[in-house]
């Protein structure tokens, strides 16, 4: 009996493993299809603009303000994208410190139409190697604006700048092949940008009260006075810790 009921058993298991065999087959089947479109999905080109800049501790502020308007800055890049690649010219933590108010709050943290318009001027749809840079004398930017390519073959350190911004020609690449960086030491922004940025936000509020945008304290019952954000200051703040973290 123990033998016969041994055999059903096996009989039975057979069974069942021969009538799931196909159903297990099919899910197998979807399941590595689904796998396949995922990973056919195109990678955020910022997000790993911004992972790029983890070992680069220079660059910390153009990855905080790309991270502040990652989904604006995508949806512009993506609709007009017609080649394959990008490449984004990187402004420096001093690019944007030299070049900013120092009795304001930063404009690019809190008005997203200058940090989007700004950004998108960095990008450009295409793929460009060095000698591209070398060569050209002109890009369309990603937001459909021109930059001017100036060479100087007397300088051996700095034989290209764009928009008269140095750039270093060491290329930091992106692991996926979707782009490549090339780090700048100037912003591409104007003045203008920057003056109509701070009109849009006229009241940053500090503890004694809104900031206009002459910088001056409004509040009846403080006397007025400028408050001031020395960036500077903060900029050398940052390279000390850096350094204090063996980051150079």
């Amino acid at each position: 009996m123990v033998g016969t009921k041994t055999s059903f058993t096996s009989y039975c298991c057979s069974g069942w493993a021969a009538r799931l065999s196909p159903v297990f087959l099919v899910l197998v089947a979807v399941f590595h299809l689904f796998a396949m479109e995922a990973n056919a999905q195109p990678s955020n080109i910022v997000t790993e603009i911004r992972q790029a800049f983890a070992s680069h501790k220079e660059l910390s502020r153009v990855a905080n303000y790309l991270n502040l308007g990652e989904k604006e800055i995508l949806q512009s890049l993506v609709k007009g994208q017609t080649g394959s690649g990008y490449t984004f010219f990187a402004p420096t933590n001093w690019a944007f410190v030299r070049m900013l108010p120092q009795d304001i709050s930063d404009p690019f943290f809190v008005d997203s139409k200058l940090r989007h318009d700004v950004l998108l001027h960095h990008f450009v749809r295409r793929s460009l190697t060095k000698d591209d840079l070398l060569t050209k004398s002109e890009l369309i930017m990603a937001d459909e604006k021109s930059s001017t390519l100036t060479h100087n073959a007397s300088n051996g350190d700095v034989p290209v700048q764009i928009n008269k911004a140095n750039i270093n020609l060491e290329a930091i690449r992106l692991a996926s092949g979707m782009g490549v960086i090339y780090v700048v030491d100037q912003v591409f922004v104007t003045p203008q940008q920057i003056d109509e940025a701070i009109r849009r936000h006229p009241a940053v509020e500090t503890p004694w009260g809104p900031i206009d945008p002459q910088g001056q304290i409004n509040n009846q019952d403080v006397e007025s006075q400028t408050v001031v954000v020395d960036l500077v200051a903060e900029f050398l703040r940052e390279e000390a810790a850096a350094a204090a973290g063996g980051h150079h």
